[in-house]
C-alpha cells in the first residue's frame, strides 16, 4: 500500500485489527451460548450503560441503575427464558417512563437506556436460543461486520455525495452501496453454511432480500448514534476499544439490526432460524 492510500485506510486497518484482538472473546460465548454468553452479553450490557450515562450527561448513579436494569433482565432471560426476558425489559421500560414523567425528569436516561442497551442484547439471547441459534448469531454477527467493512472501503475508494453531512460528513451513499454487498457476502456465507448443516430449508431469496435491509438497518442506526452524540457534543462514547472509541461505537449497527430482525420474526411468527431463513 502506498505512502499516499495508506493514510486514507489507517482507520479501517485499525478497526481489523481491534477486531481480530476482541474476536476471541466472542467466539468461545457464542459458540458454547448459557451462561457464558449471559455473562458476555452482561459485561458489554454493563458497559454499554455506563456509556449511554456519558453520552448523555447524566449521572453516574443512573447509568448503573440502567447497567443494573440491563443485567438484571439478562439474568432473568438466562433463568427463565430469553422470551420472559423481552416482555421483562418493556414492562420495565414503562415503568421508567412512567416515573420519570411523574417525576418531570427526561425519559431517555432509563427508559431510553432499556430500549437502547438491554433490549438488543436481550434480543440476541432470545436468538441464541433458537434451535439453530449459534449460527443466526454468526450470521447477524458477520453480515454487520462486513457492512462496516465493506461501507467504509468503499467509501473511502469511491467517496462521493454524502449521505447524511449534517449528522455524519464522512459517512456517502456509495458507502451504503458497499454495505449492502457486503451484507449480500455475508448471506451468502451464511447460506452456504447452514446448508452444509443439513438445513437444507434454508432460501436463498430470503438470505439475499433480507441482507440490503440489515445493511440500511446498520447505517441507520450509525447514524442514529452519530445524531445523539452530535446534540451532547461527544465525538466518542469512551475510549475502552483502540480504534473504535467506546463500544457503543462499535455496536451501534448491531443494535439496530438486532432490533428490526426481532420485529421480523415477530411479525412472521415463527422460530427465529425459519422466520429468516424460510420464506
Amino acid at each position: 500500500m502506498s505512502d499516499q492510500v495508506k493514510p486514507k485506510f489507517e482507520g479501517l486497518l485499525q478497526r481489523v485489527r481491534s477486531a481480530l484482538i476482541l474476536l476471541p472473546f466472542v467466539i468461545a460465548p457464542v459458540v458454547f451460548g448459557g451462561w457464558s454468553f449471559t455473562i458476555l452479553l452482561a459485561v458489554a450490557g454493563f458497559l454499554m450503560a455506563r456509556e449511554w450515562g456519558a453520552i448523555l450527561g447524566v449521572s453516574q448513579k443512573q447509568a448503573q441503575i440502567l447497567g443494573a436494569l440491563t443485567v438484571l433482565v439478562l439474568a432473568f432471560g438466562w433463568l427463565l427464558g430469553a422470551t420472559e426476558a423481552l416482555s421483562l425489559c418493556f414492562v420495565l421500560a414503562g415503568l421508567a417512563s412512567s416515573l420519570a414523567l411523574w417525576r418531570g425528569e427526561r425519559l431517555s436516561p432509563i427508559a431510553g437506556g432499556l430500549f437502547y442497551v438491554a433490549l438488543p442484547l436481550v434480543t440476541a439471547q432470545y436468538f441464541r436460543e433458537d434451535a439453530l441459534g449459534m449460527l443466526v448469531i454468526a450470521y447477524v454477527l458477520i453480515s454487520v461486520w462486513a457492512v462496516d467493512i465493506f461501507a467504509m472501503f468503499t467509501g473511502k475508494l469511491v467517496g462521493g455525495p454524502k449521505l447524511a453531512p449534517v449528522v455524519s460528513p464522512n459517512k456517502t451513499w456509495s458507502g451504503l452501496a458497499g454495505g449492502v454487498v457486503g451484507a449480500c457476502i455475508g448471506g451468502i456465507l451464511t447460506f452456504l453454511v447452514v446448508v452444509g448443516f443439513g438445513f437444507e430449508q434454508a432460501d436463498f431469496t430470503a438470505l439475499m432480500i433480507i441482507a440490503p435491509l440489515l445493511a440500511i438497518c446498520a447505517q441507520g442506526a450509525d447514524l442514529f448514534e452519530s445524531a445523539i452524540k452530535r446534540k451532547y457534543d461527544v465525538k466518542d462514547s469512551g475510549d475502552i476499544i483502540p480504534g473504535h472509541g467506546g463500544l457503543l461505537d462499535r455496536v451501534d449497527g448491531l443494535i439496530g439490526v438486532l432490533i428490526v430482525l426481532l420485529g421480523v420474526v415477530w411479525l412472521r411468527g415463527d422460530s427465529v432460524s425459519a422466520a429468516l431463513w424460510i420464506w
